[in-house]
């Protein structure tokens, strides 16, 4: 088991303060909230992924992928323009 693990989520020393703080577990409620159509396009976009992209990336890190484009697709579309190496696969 990971020192500082427990129950109630990871404890770890601040290191500018030397104080002890605790990183709570995850609540299972705490994800995003899709309605069914959501769902649905969420279902069909991890769908296409997975086809596309399973041979290197696993399913949990594809989600989260899929989860931020359908939340903050503005920020996901800013960052990638942003991207000089990766504009480069794309004709101006």
């Amino acid at each position: 088991m990971l020192e500082g693990l427990s129950h109630k989520g990871l404890t770890y020393k601040d290191e500018e303060t030397g104080e002890e703080k605790l990183i709570p577990r995850a609540s299972i409620d705490s994800g995003y909230k899709y309605t069914i159509e959501e769902t649905e396009r969420k279902d069909y976009l991890m769908m296409l992924c997975i086809q596309k992209y399973g041979d290197f990336c696993d399913k949990t890190t594809i989600e989260l992928f899929v989860d931020r484009f359908m939340n903050h697709k503005d920020e996901m579309e800013k960052e990638m323009r942003e991207d000089k190496e990766y504009m480069k696969n794309f004709k101006s």
